[in-house]
């Protein structure tokens, strides 16, 4: 079977737990973890930071600045947020994406960078810490000027973690994890971003389990109920049937 990307050349098992880092942090296991799990004792956790270590950033970069300011937004850290997605959320799709990688066929595993993978799924949705909590966990549809507000957060991500020593691909996966690879999605692409096979597996892992997941707005779904929805992407062109594949061998 032909590429279908063409970003990246490493030839890499996914076993996130032997993954070499550039850095040697302290190793942190998150509260509520199992011991068991292979992948809670990543020393990429201690990226998270603290409330006063991420006000920090977000006061002294301009671009966090200027976003906050075009919506009126305070420099405000939800903690309980950061807590909920460093044990939820961005766990789970960072071993959802794992696994789609590793259900791959072995010609497109050559394409991914696993180390920006994990790196970015990780840290995905990272900016939502700066966003209110009237509009992060609204009971009902969001107006258009929340919606406006909601994404932000994969920049504000981006630029929270763009001085943490992650992989220069996985910064740039945070800011454009809500494209898709038929060109929609947000922001806007410009041209420093190369959409590819990574950006896919982000994209497919961060809605799955997005759909699973039990939020202030909806019920949680089943995995078939899951997978149908991530089906209908299929048919609008936003997904690659090989990367469904992946996904549906995985979970």
């Amino acid at each position: 079977m032909s590429s279908i990307y063409s970003n990246f050349n490493v030839n890499s098992g996914f076993n996130l737990s032997q993954i070499g880092f550039r850095s040697n942090p302290t190793t942190y296991i998150p509260k509520g973890v199992p011991s068991s799990d292979g992948y809670s004792s990543n020393p990429l956790y201690d990226n998270f930071g603290t409330k006063a270590e991420i006000e920090t950033v977000a006061k002294t970069n301009p671009r966090i600045r200027e976003i906050l300011s075009e919506h009126n937004l305070p420099v405000k850290v939800n903690e309980k947020e950061l807590e909920k997605l460093k044990n939820g959320h961005l766990r789970s799709t960072r071993v959802t994406a794992s696994k789609i990688y590793s259900s791959l066929p072995a010609e497109l595993k050559s394409e991914v960078n696993p180390v920006s993978l994990q790196e970015a799924a990780m840290f995905h949705d990272y900016g939502k810490v700066l966003i209110p909590e009237h509009v992060l966990n609204k009971e009902g549809k969001l107006t258009d000027d929340e919606w406006e507000i909601m994404e932000q957060h994969s920049e504000l991500g981006a630029e929270l973690l763009k001085d943490k020593n992650l992989d220069e691909r996985a910064i740039e996966l945070i800011k454009y994890h809500h494209q898709n690879r038929n060109n929609s999605g947000y922001p806007a692409v410009l041209n420093e971003f190369e959409y590819g096979l990574d950006s896919e597996i982000l994209s497919v892992a961060d809605k799955y389990e997005a759909l699973r997941e039990e939020r202030s707005y909806k019920p949680a779904m089943t995995k078939e109920e899951a997978l149908s929805v991530i089906a209908e992407d299929v048919e609008a062109g936003m997904v690659s049937k090989e990367v469904y594949n992946a996904l549906k061998k995985a979970v």
